[in-house]
């Protein structure tokens, strides 16, 4: 990354340059996960926006569970989290969110909001930045990986300078730094974002945002990384990432983010190509795939099973689908849309994906109550067909998946 892009030294211009494209990238994510950027950027905080003027803001336990979700989607991903998260009951997480945010309203500075919201299960400084991030963009940044890094690229979290290489892409924007996400990081990503945000507006006369700034940063992170790894240097590196970010690849090397929803097997070939320590690759639903699990189970000839073995996994698999269909109270001999159905149902009512729910998941299912109605998965649409056969489509590749 070239000097000209360091936090201290970028100009309004190219900051605003950076920002810009995130915002075009984002109207070209998959809907699953443009619907969770939607959420993250425009209605949870328009909503909690409109509570603070009713006279209490708060956040709901599924408004937090989608906010982990996004982090989750974009950022480092911990399966335990979302679990971690979803332990809390609603009536904690609505009275924890709401004496943060009333701490906010007395103290700007969000160091005793963090630590009041740290105190719910899953929840530490970074997420918690994000929950305060939501109360108020203006001037609380969430606590990201890119932003981190970018803020620190000259500098570490005590203030001292670092030394940089003096030609080229000096680095690939702190890639490989570790980061321990604690209280005393953020309390530093805070301070440098303030400084730059009052720089960056009274340069442009603008208001600017500390999620302007999130959105900038994490472009000019992932555009230093790849021409690190891409080694293309120039004469002007910054005007090389500039061109790079926003002129799409000639056709020939152009890569889409998703796969064309008739070919399943581009997802999980782009996911081996990138390998175990590569970005994530996401299906046409916008769910991760497991490197782990395509690496071991495609692209190489089956394993013979010894009969015994085989008949005993194909005796298993009946029981089980016998007992979902008790369950259910419908017969065991189901159609496949009828048996994808009750998967999706089952998904909607514990508030998990498709692909995580499995015999667990069902007998969670009939001790929470839950029952379906005479006559519900009766002559499905073509529509309602097609939707369960996407949801089905390759799951047994996603990360977490039941479906194997």
């Amino acid at each position: 990354m070239h000097t000209k892009l360091a936090p201290d030294t970028i100009s309004y211009d190219d900051f605003k340059t950076y920002r810009t494209v995130y915002d075009l990238e984002k109207k070209k994510l998959p809907d699953k996960l443009e619907g969770l950027s939607e959420l993250r950027y425009t209605d949870i905080p328009e909503v909690v926006a409109q509570r603070k003027k009713d006279g209490e803001a708060f956040l709901e336990k599924t408004e937090v569970q989608s906010l982990v979700e996004w982090k989750l989607k974009f950022g480092t991903y911990r399966p335990s989290l979302a679990k971690l998260v979803a332990s809390n009951a609603v009536e904690e997480v609505r009275k924890t969110t709401s004496t943060a945010f009333s701490l906010m309203s007395d103290d700007p500075n969000p160091s005793k909001a963090i630590s009041t919201l740290s105190k719910l299960k899953g929840i530490g400084p970074a997420t918690a930045s994000l929950l305060l991030s939501c109360y108020d963009p203006v001037t609380i940044p969430f606590f990201s990986d890119e932003l981190f890094r970018w803020l620190h690229w000259q500098t570490d979290v005590e203030g001292n300078t670092k030394k940089r290489k003096s030609k080229g892409i000096e680095d690939d924007g702190n890639a490989n730094r570790k980061i321990s996400y604690t209280a005393k990081e953020y309390a530093s990503i805070f301070e440098k974002t303030t400084v730059l945000r009052n720089r960056l507006s009274e340069e442009s006369g603008e208001t600017i945002t500390a999620v302007d700034i999130e959105k900038a940063a994490y472009k000019i992170s992932k555009s230093a990384q790849e021409e690190k790894s891409t080694g293309a240097l120039s004469n002007d590196p910054g005007e090389a990432v500039e061109t790079k970010a926003l002129c799409p690849p000639s056709p020939k090397r152009r890569k889409t983010k998703t796969p064309e929803p008739s070919e399943p097997k581009m997802a999980s070939t782009k996911c081996l190509q990138r390998g175990p320590r590569g970005s994530p690759t996401y299906d046409e639903l916008g769910y991760e795939l497991d490197y782990d699990y395509i690496a071991n189970h495609t692209g190489r000839r089956p394993r013979a099973v010894p009969t015994k073995r085989g008949q005993e996994k194909l005796e298993q698999s009946q029981r089980g689908d016998e007992r979902k269909a008790e369950i259910m109270g419908r017969p065991a001999d189901m159609n496949v849309p009828e048996g994808a159905a009750w998967d999706d149902r089952v998904a909607n009512d514990l508030g998990k994906a498709f692909h995580e729910v499995g015999m667990e998941e069902y007998e969670e299912w009939a001790k929470k109550g839950f029952k379906i109605k005479k006559g519900e998965f009766d002559d499905p649409s073509e529509e309602e067909k097609e939707r369960l056969f996407k949801l089905q489509k390759g799951c047994a590749l996603r990360k977490g998946s039941k479906h194997r």
